[in-house]
């Protein structure tokens, strides 16, 4: 607090208050005979600035005390000794000047005395506040600083699952294409590549617009094309004002993905996807068709979109009947964060 920006505006108004304070309140005083006012305001404006100085200094020099005492405690029992002297030079000076009944005597020491050091306690209990309540401050700081720290990392490994989530599923595609039609394998790796590539940019952003999303999702589509020939279909219905709104890279990918995990779709019975994206949210419904067996998988899809909403304060909603599965990802507009955090 001693060194703060506006001590000295702080030193003068105390100053001002205390002269204040002797002349107007009787019995308190610094002689044993009043001073002329406009001695009493410099002798109080000597010893209050003088208090500040010795504290401010003393602030600066808590390196040369013990480590094991607070320096709170040092600096307030340094300061008695030196206010203390402050005291007897302010006497000393002011009976060489005056004389008479202002000249040194104990009593006159004992007032002046008295006067410095409820000053120095005053202003000693005030620093501990500042002194606390700034400690205080830098604690919450420091506490938000490693929650953010905390919550970016779990949200870079939840990010992190996506790239082995994707790769491990399309390969098992991939090696199948092989066996089946070599040159379509050679289409489906080229598709792969290019979607692959949109995953490894976006790995450290948190969010991304809308149309950004359904334009990723396209190339996705064109790959499952690749692999499935017209028997899974996408229906998509979209509001032009949801374009701008923002959500997690890649989830509208996984969550398609995982339509084509856990049903099966023919020629004959074809599966359809509808992609509905509302002002406030978008929505991935499919009939369900359920395999008997379903592919192996690393379990993460859903989960991690779950998870990477509830770090941005929001809440994925999950419809399952008999007949069909919904899940309605919600819109986030104007989010400070969505670049990278790197």
């Amino acid at each position: 607090m001693f060194g703060h920006a506006y001590r000295y505006l702080f030193a003068t108004l105390l100053g001002i208050y205390s002269f204040l304070n002797i002349s107007l309140l009787d019995g308190d005083r610094l002689y044993q005979v009043d001073l002329p006012p406009q001695y009493l305001f410099v002798v109080v404006f000597f010893n209050v600035f003088g208090i500040w100085v010795i504290n401010e200094w003393l602030e600066k020099k808590t390196g040369i005390f013990p480590k094991n005492i607070h320096p709170l405690i040092t600096q307030f029992l340094s300061s008695l000794v030196l206010v203390g002297l402050l005291a007897l030079t302010s006497v000393l000076i002011t009976g060489n000047i005056l004389g008479g009944p202002f000249a040194y005597s104990i009593q006159n020491f004992f007032l002046t005395a008295a006067f410095v050091y409820r000053v120095n306690l005053f202003l000693n209990s005030v620093n501990a506040i500042y002194f606390f309540n700034k400690k205080f401050n830098e604690k919450k700081l420091e506490a938000e600083r490693l929650k953010t720290l905390t919550v970016n990392a779990k949200l870079d490994a939840l990010n992190a699952q996506i790239n082995p989530h994707f790769f491990f599923n399309n390969l098992s595609i991939l090696s199948s294409l092989i066996y089946e039609d070599p040159k379509l394998a050679d289409k489906f790796l080229h598709k792969l590549s290019d979607i692959y590539r949109y995953i490894l940019n976006k790995r450290n952003v948190e969010l991304v617009t809308l149309e950004e999303e359904l334009s990723f999702l396209k190339k996705y589509l064109e790959l499952l094309e690749i692999r499935f020939q017209g028997s899974l279909t996408f229906h998509k219905v979209i509001d032009e004002k949801a374009l701008p709104k923002m959500l997690p890279p890649a989830v509208l990918q996984l969550l398609v993905e995982n339509v084509v995990k856990h049903n099966f779709f023919t020629d004959v019975k074809p599966l359809e996807v509808c992609i509905q994206a509302k002002e406030s949210s978008v929505i991935i419904h499919n009939k369900k068709q359920l395999k008997s067996i379903v592919e192996v998988s690393t379990g993460i899809g859903l989960e991690n979109i779950r998870a990477r909403y509830k770090f941005l304060g929001r809440k994925v909603s999950v419809r399952s009947t008999q007949e069909f599965f919904e899940v309605e990802l919600p819109l986030i507009e104007g989010y400070e964060n969505s670049d990278s955090r790197r």
